[in-house]
């Protein structure tokens, strides 16, 4: 039978109550019936009932997650009446497959079969199970097994960092890419939203328990290739380390192992990676090691100075061997260049006073972006370099005062005001309107920096000696200034 008309009959059935009588075996038959729809819905390559297909493993990923997505309303729908009429414990696997429609990342995850999902496990959690047990167990019974064939060589089987890992075989890679090693990637697509779902549910509390078990499967997804697999590990790095106990990152050596496991992907960059996915990985790696920095130690040993952190070093890393060095590569993918002005105004936030050592990459880098004539072309390119701009002012204001950066700074933003008078109309009022307010506060910025930092002789004058010429010959400027 058709397992689409299958799912219907029972759903028939289950709502003509009239026609539904019980008896004391009941309990047996509705766990058949739901472990039926289970398998029906599941996004999984095994031979289960209601598949379509005879050769289960030559469906791609796309295609199980097409059935899962049309067949997953009519099946949650027929758990949600067992588990609301007829109150029933839903086994360990169909609460599996109820914990991978919860995410809106997965391609067979509707908003609908999204809220059934979450509605069931509410109504589970609240009646019959028992969150930090159901966690451990999905941990250990689940998750552990599946991802026994692909762990991490950076950890030892504690979790903890291997102090003589093993060195990765360079041809082996490929040879690893089938459902034998990576299950949890080619066969039972689960798993990822399942941890994800772990994770974003465990307190504080339990994390500080259940960390051994995690460690693992989180490194396996961040040094896996694809993008959708990397990502996710990334998105749930971020949600870990806000859980994760300070004290346990610095004692077991850990940080130095996400820092590791993150880095390499601040290097997708194209040409070979896509633009759209490196985007995507970007802002997140960076988003992670952002959350990382801020877990570090912040205050130096005594005799130290405030570079000489942890924290001091992974953000100076972030900007040398990730802003600067992507900007280098990839600078004509203005959407990159975003990206990364964007979270280098975050690292530079972080690092306070300590980022003046940057501005000899960082100005450079503003003034190429700002003075380009097609700048107003990529008007929210143009918008995040002046914003990060500003927040290098912000942080950096001590030591703007030499000639040579003021010149460079009133330079950059003489040049971007006449650009986007000049391209105006490809603005748009509304674009051209912010970007004009953002300059003209990024020089009155200046203006009381350099005034600030100046000797007490300097104190009484601002910028105004030096633009007085440039607007003296270009009137418009005047704005610009006052």
């Amino acid at each position: 039978m058709n397992p689409r008309a299958c799912l219907v009959s029972v759903l028939i059935c289950l709502k003509s109550k009239t026609k539904v009588q019980r008896e004391p075996g009941d309990s047996v038959s509705i766990g058949h019936l739901c472990d039926y729809a289970t398998q029906v819905i599941s996004p999984c390559l095994a031979d289960e009932a209601g598949r379509d297909s005879a050769d289960e493993e030559s469906l791609e990923y796309e295609q199980v997650a097409q059935h899962s997505r049309e067949m997953a309303p009519l099946g949650l729908e027929v758990l949600q009446v067992f588990s609301e009429e007829y109150s029933a414990a839903f086994s360990e696997d169909t609460v599996l497959t109820v914990i991978s429609f919860t995410s809106p990342k997965d391609p067979w995850t509707t908003q609908e079969a999204r809220d059934l999902a979450e509605t069931l496990m509410a109504e589970q959690l609240a009646h019959h199970q028992d969150l930090s047990t159901l966690n451990e167990a999905i941990l250990k019974g689940y998750l552990r097994p599946l991802f026994s064939k692909s762990k991490p060589k950076a950890v030892t089987a504690s979790g903890r960092k291997a102090a003589f890992p093993e060195e990765d075989d360079t041809h082996r890679g490929l040879m690893d890419e089938n459902k034998e090693v990576k299950p949890w990637k080619y066969a039972d697509h689960r798993a990822i939203t399942v941890f994800q779902w772990v994770v974003s549910t465990t307190t504080a509390d339990l994390m500080s328990k259940q960390w051994p078990l995690c460690i693992p499967v989180l490194l396996t997804l961040l040094d896996d290739g694809a993008t959708r697999v990397r990502s996710r590990g990334l998105a749930i790095l971020d949600a870990f380390l806000r859980k994760f106990p300070d004290n346990i990152l610095r004692d077991t050596g850990l940080a130095s192992v996400f820092e590791d496991a993150v880095f390499p992907t601040l290097h997708f960059l194209p040409s070979i990676t896509p633009e759209e996915e490196s985007i995507q990985l970007l802002g997140q790696a960076y988003t992670a090691l952002l959350t990382l920095a801020g877990k570090l130690d912040a205050s130096p040993a005594a005799g130290k100075v405030a570079s000489s952190t942890s924290r001091a070093k992974l953000l100076d890393k972030m900007l040398r061997e990730g802003v600067f060095s992507a900007y280098f590569h990839a600078k004509e993918h203005v959407c990159i260049v975003e990206v990364l002005l964007i979270h280098a105004a975050k690292i530079l936030d972080e690092m306070g006073i300590q980022g003046v050592k940057h501005l000899k990459d960082l100005i450079p880098m503003h003034s190429e972006i700002m003075t380009n004539p097609f700048a107003a072309l990529a008007p929210s390119t143009l918008s995040a370099a002046i914003s990060c701009l500003q927040t290098t002012i912000k942080n950096c204001w001590p030591r703007l005062s030499t000639p040579a950066y003021q010149s460079e700074l009133i330079k950059m933003l003489v040049v971007c005001y006449l650009t986007i008078h000049d391209d105006k109309d490809k603005l748009g009022t509304e674009q051209f309107e912010a970007i004009e307010a953002d300059l003209t506060q990024t020089a009155s910025m200046l203006t009381i920096a350099t005034k600030s930092c100046g000797s007490s002789e300097d104190q009484d004058r601002d910028l105004s000696e030096k633009v007085a010429p440039l607007v003296a010959k270009e009137p418009l400027l005047a704005k610009l200034f006052t």
